[in-house]
């Protein structure tokens, strides 16, 4: 796990990289899934047996003014925080990375891989975004899916990004309780097929008024996160039992227990605030769960 203090930059830089960031939404949105019942709690104290104090709050990879207004409870708990631990830092040189994995082979284009109609849609929908056709026949499928999942950015000031900010204001480090190279290998390992069927339900989501993602950050707002499964379980149907199983075991089962091993040494020390995605919480194979039975006491606060 490295640890940095990254985010002393100017706003135009900081938009940037909010658009590059946006491209893991998509990911973000499938690991909504949940295998046990789920309850509503998106925030809690995790507390060692010696009494040192932490938190875990589940977020929604969003720049959405109602979920970036953040409850008092959780800016004071940013403020009392000597370090902040989510699954990736997005400092530069992760972002540099990112940008470059998303890119195809220079033998490769967009146009090749897909029918005729899909691609026009593409052109069409991501001109918002500020990419033209140049760069969108260099993009990969699930980057072009996962673009396509969020609205274009306003402000580029995601929900990790301004927990990120607000603690460095304070004086916090940040930590990644992940590599880019864990999460990209959970996510080309499902294969072109997959990412083509991500893409075509990203296009059809906007095309219906991105319906789903309203839906998303209300159920988030409401801490209904039995809404969140439901949501989600709907869309990971569509694309079939086999994609579906290796999400939830990819990437729930297996990076949950990743991250609460290393987010363990972390709680150790106190005054640690961890922020995952938030359906990485519950359930039995949940952080909640597996914190617990690592001896921690967990207690919602919301």
């Amino acid at each position: 796990m490295a640890s940095c203090r990254c985010f002393d930059r100017a706003p135009g830089t900081a938009r940037r990289a909010g658009l590059r960031w946006i491209r893991r939404g998509l990911v973000g949105l499938a690991l909504l899934l949940a295998s046990a019942p789920l309850s509503g709690q998106v925030f809690y104290t995790v507390e060692t047996g010696d009494g040192r104090l932490s938190w875990l709050l589940g977020t929604l990879h969003t720049e959405d003014p109602r979920v970036l207004d953040l409850p008092p409870v959780l800016v004071q708990a940013l403020a009392d925080a000597e370090r902040i631990a989510l699954e990736l830092v997005p400092d530069a040189e992760m972002l540099g990375a990112l940008n470059v994995a998303m890119m195809l082979p220079r033998d490769e284009r967009l146009s090749a891989l897909l029918d005729e109609r899909l691609y026009a849609d593409i052109l069409e929908l991501l001109d918002p975004y500020g990419l033209g056709p140049s760069a969108v026949e260099r993009m990969r499928p699930w980057a072009v899916a996962m673009t396509l999942a969020l609205p274009p950015p306003e402000t580029g000031l995601f929900m990790d990004m301004a927990l990120a900010f607000r603690g460095v204001r304070h004086g916090a480090d940040m930590v990644a309780l992940e590599t880019l190279d864990e999460q990209l290998a959970f996510l080309t390992g499902l294969g072109r097929d997959a990412h083509i069927e991500m893409l075509a339900l990203a296009v059809d989501d906007l095309k219906r008024g991105r319906t789903l993602f309203e839906t998303l950050i209300r159920a988030y707002l409401a801490r209904d996160a039995d809404r969140l499964r439901e949501l989600t379980e709907r869309e990971l149907a569509r694309m079939g039992p086999a994609i579906r199983e290796r999400f939830e075991r990819e990437g729930l089962t297996e990076r949950n227990a990743r991250m609460a091993e290393r987010a363990a040494p972390l709680i150790d020390q106190g005054r640690t605030l961890v922020a995952v995605g938030a359906l990485h919480l519950p359930g039995e194979d949940g952080l909640v769960a597996r914190l617990r039975a690592m001896g921690y006491r967990v207690e919602p606060i919301y």
